[in-house]
Order: structure tokens, then sequence, then C-alpha cells
């Protein structure tokens, strides 16, 4: 299935703003690895070096097909809240802008800890402000907050905890968005709601103030306020058993 103009958006978009995500996958990804919910990600993955032995993509939308001639690669349809993998398996765990997708982001949280190895890594990026997309299958933003609680639930330990961007990146984000989501469904907003009739005598107000404090906005986002990122990027360690 071809991706829509909207998500090519979404994911050139997270490409070009995630330089941290792939320096961390370059550290932390190895060995027996399962892409929980990412579709076609293994293809930049793989494009940008990100090591593995083999990698699984587990994809929970049936009209989400990746089809590849590698014996290293395998693609598969199923439950990221409820996986046939048996405890213990993988090495390594990416779950890139899933969760918030999910009607039950814990239950998936701990179903990527029972899957991981003791001593395995886990790679999230998990949005704290990102505006609604994928709809309707958008169901939550989380707060830092919320992701230290679950983690620590799921029995994983935090190694690194690194936001992406703050208020100044998002509120450019977030204009970006106006822009685009505007002119694509000017009858109705993405939840279906009808535009008032000022929403047209003010849009073209509307496109002028993105535009010129878009790079207004990225400038300031320098010195970044990141209480407010568009996303957190947590990488997670299942512990070790002590058998002493």
């Amino acid at each position: 299935m071809a991706k829509t103009f909207s998500s090519q958006i979404e994911y050139f978009l997270r490409d070009i703003r995630c330089k941290v995500m792939f320096n961390k996958l370059l550290q932390y990804c190895r060995g027996n690895v399962l892409d929980v919910g990412g579709w076609d990600f293994f293809a930049t993955a793989k494009r940008r070096g990100i090591q593995y032995s083999h990698w699984t993509t587990l994809e929970y939308d049936q009209s989400h097909v990746l089809e590849l001639e590698d014996e290293h690669f395998t693609f598969m349809h199923g439950d990221g809240c409820n996986m046939s993998f048996p405890n213990d398996n993988f090495d390594t765990i990416v779950n890139i802008q899933v969760l918030e997708h999910v009607y039950e982001p814990i239950k998936m949280v701990e179903e990527c800890a029972r899957v991981l190895k003791p001593g395995g890594y886990g790679i999230f990026v998990i949005p704290q402000t990102a505006v609604i997309h994928a709809e309707p299958y958008h169901y939550y933003n989380f707060t830092i907050y919320w992701v230290r609680m679950t983690m620590a639930r799921a029995g994983l330990e935090i190694v690194e905890e690194l936001p992406m961007g703050g208020v100044w990146s998002s509120t450019a984000s977030h204009m970006f968005f106006l822009i685009h989501y505007s002119f694509v469904r000017r009858l109705k907003s993405p939840t279906g709601s009808p535009r008032n009739a000022m929403f047209y005598l003010l849009y073209p107000l509307m496109l002028i103030y993105a535009l010129v404090n878009i790079p207004i906005c990225m400038f300031f986002s320098l010195g970044d306020l990141t209480e407010e990122p568009n996303n957190n990027l947590i990488v997670v360690r299942k512990p070790v058993a002590d058998l002493s």
C-alpha cells in the first residue's frame, strides 16, 4: 500500500528531525531485532547502516506490507499488545512513534519487555506534543512522567532519556501542520468537525502568521525549553537477573 501525501510528509519530517534517534540506533541496535509497528522502517534503518543479525518487523495493519528478498529480514502481521514470540527472544526492541496509535499502550510496553532478552535494549520514540495524525488511530500523547512510570512497571531500566525538540520546535511543528491540514481539509478538521465561517475569513491571515513565525520559532529552538518536546527518545535495558 502506497503512503498518502500526508504520511509522506510526516515520515520525511520524522527522518530529518531524528538525527539523535539514528545515532542511538547505531549505538544500541544489535543482534536479533524486533521492530514493533515499523512497517517499512527497516529500509531506512538498513540504508543508515543500523546493525542487526536478523530484523523482524511486526505490523498490525494488514494493508501495510513490505516485501523484500532479504534472508535477514522477516515481515509479519500481528498484535504488538499480544505477541506470539516466546519470552526473552530478542536482543533489541525498536518502537518508533507507535504507542500513540495503540489503545492499550501500557500492554504494548509490557509485551516488549517480555520478549526482550535480559541485558537487551529497547529504543522508543514516544510523542508528547504531537498533532493529530494517522487518524482515527491517534489516541494519546504522553508526558515523560507517564514514560518513567510505565517503563518501571514493565521492569525496564531507563538508560537514556532524550527530549527531541522543545516548546519552540513543537510550536513550529504545529504551525506547519496547521498549514498542511487546513489546506488538504479546508471543509473539515481531522476530527470531522466542520470549519466555521470565521475560518474562511481569517485563513489568509493564519497562513501569513504561520509562514512568518515558523522560521522565528526554529531560531528560538536553538535554545529550546525541553520540557515540552515533540517526542521523547527513551533507551531502556532489561535487567539481568541476579543469581547470587
